[in-house]
């Protein structure tokens, strides 16, 4: 290990000998890779876990004392979350973990970043309210999506991102300054991200978000909205074996298939254009697939049995209303658009799966499902522009894909990309998200391949289909196509953290 004794016992002192360890068992627990990440960690010299804003605060002043690296992390679902070189420690926040607030009457929430998703959900539900929760599953951190890294959800074409719903600010800068964002510093409350005091939504998040680079948020409001639908959900069995009930005559959902991504794309627009559904999406077929059986031999039966071309153009559409008349209403107006796009309704076997899950898929997640087949799985792409614009990326995909499924490298489903309008359709987010057999060793440096093949392919062709966020090398390949973004990133970056200690991947 390459931390010094001095810097050790310094660091003990803030969180107590329980919070900290440099066992070598200990550490290989937050080193290993995520199923979906294909290469290896290098491993931090010690873990903490503070349980305080001061204490996170001290922490980061040793840190630069030393020139100590530090990387925080909450449930590590992201490949940032973790130790790139010696003389590192990782910040683990998970012991900070309290709902400080719900304030009902200004509608918003005041977190920790060990705050989850399964944690937050049901209470603001119960109290007739929700938030536009991504899609991570019951354990991921609410702050964390809120603050620090992308914020796409499901149900954004009838609301937004996360990055829309950040209110006030809590942070601890690189050099170890506490701020204090909008109202929040001039002692007014939560309620306001950019006004009375400083607004730093851009450096605190951004668009995609920027994974502890400039600092560790240590508490945060998010905006709440009404539900739409009943407080309680009611279901039956034990996962996988579980049926969800939405227990509202104004939730309904639909979905369709399309002969090709031209007429999807088309309908999508027009029902951003007409302001309904809560949620319109083009899915990825082959995780709806898994989602929707309990094993790899169903997955099998059913992948074969059809649906694969059944569903390779598929829109589901969630009508949640406030009203009866509300709901005919839009049902009217979704029937009208996707039959003059050419949407033909799925079979009621697969709507049914859809409307039994819509909320439960939401906002807990069946999508650990796809580790089923082989256990590899990566996202790619997670840009954003027009729907337009990301239905020409999503056309794209075909021109180099093929020659990685053809060859067995990846899972024979080259139209497994979803594009989600956002804010009834004015922007639209894109991801790919391919399959590969991990426990091969000769795919590994294949899907390296794969990802870097997509990059240059977008890069050549000016899309917009990847959103860079951290200071790393991939904002530097992407940086030219969004106003030399990387050089402005850089800039910030310097004059936040001059010793270069948070989260450094340069």
């Amino acid at each position: 290990m390459s931390l010094s004794r001095e810097a050790y016992r310094e660091l003990a002192a803030v969180v107590g000998d329980a919070y900290i360890s440099e066992k070598e068992h200990i550490l290989s627990g937050n080193r290993v890779k995520t199923p979906e990440i294909p290469f290896e960690y290098h491993s931090a010299d010690a873990i903490l876990l503070p349980g305080s804003t001061e204490e996170v605060q001290a922490i980061v002043k040793i840190c630069n004392r030393y020139g100590i690296s530090f990387i925080p992390t909450v449930s590590g679902c992201s490949a940032d979350a973790f130790a790139k070189h010696a003389n590192s420690v990782i910040i683990h926040l998970k012991r900070m973990n309290r709902i400080i607030e719900i304030n009902e009457e200004d509608r918003f929430a005041v977190i920790e970043p060990g705050v989850r998703q399964v944690q937050l959900y049901p209470e603001v539900r119960r109290r007739g309210l929700s938030y536009t929760a991504a899609s991570v599953g019951p354990g991921g951190s609410v702050l964390a999506n809120f603050t620090s890294t992308s914020g796409d959800n499901h149900t954004q074409h009838g609301t937004s991102r996360a990055n829309r719903y950040l209110l006030g600010v809590e942070m601890v800068l690189p050099d170890g300054e506490i701020v204090r964002t909008g109202s929040l510093q001039t002692g007014s409350g939560w309620f306001c991200p950019d006004g009375p005091g400083p607004g730093l939504r851009g450096i605190v998040k951004g668009y995609f978000g920027i994974h502890g680079q400039l600092g560790i948020v240590t508490r945060a409001a998010i905006a709440l909205d009404p539900c739409r639908g009943p407080r309680e959900i009611r279901a039956e069995g034990v996962s996988p074996h579980q049926r969800v009930y939405l227990d509202s005559d104004c939730s309904k959902v639909r979905v369709f298939t399309f002969k090709d991504l031209g007429s999807l794309c088309d309908a999508m627009v027009k029902l951003g254009e007409a302001e309904i559904a809560s949620t319109v999406q083009k899915f990825f077929y082959l995780p709806m697939t898994l989602m929707m059986t309990d094993s790899a031999n169903a997955f099998w039966e059913k992948w074969n049995s059809g649906i694969k071309e059944e569903m390779a153009m598929p829109l589901v559409v969630h009508l949640a209303t406030r009203s009866v008349e509300e709901l005919e209403y839009e049902e009217t107006i979704l029937g009208d658009v996707a039959r003059e796009n050419g949407g033909v309704r799925v079979r009621p076997e697969i709507e049914s799966w859809w409307d039994e899950h819509m909320d439960f898929f939401m906002v807990f997640g069946v999508l650990q499902r796809v580790l089923r087949l082989g256990g590899g799985w990566a996202p790619i792409k997670l840009g954003a522009d027009s729907i337009r614009h990301m239905c020409e990326v999503g056309e794209s995909i075909s021109s180099y894909i093929h020659d990685y499924t053809d060859t067995g490298i990846l899972f024979d489903a080259p139209e497994s990309f979803q594009i989600v309008p956002m804010e009834y359709g004015h922007s639209a987010h894109i991801e790919l998200l391919f399959m590969y057999d991990r426990t091969n060793p000769s795919v590994r440096p294949e899907v390296g391949k794969f990802t870097a093949r997509a990059r240059a392919s977008d890069i050549a062709d000016h899309f917009h289909a990847e959103m860079p966020g951290c200071l790393n090398q991939t904002a530097e390949q992407l940086g030219p196509l969004y106003s030399n973004y990387h050089v402005w990133l850089r800039r910030i970056k310097e004059s936040f953290d001059t010793n270069n200690v948070a989260n450094p991947m340069l």
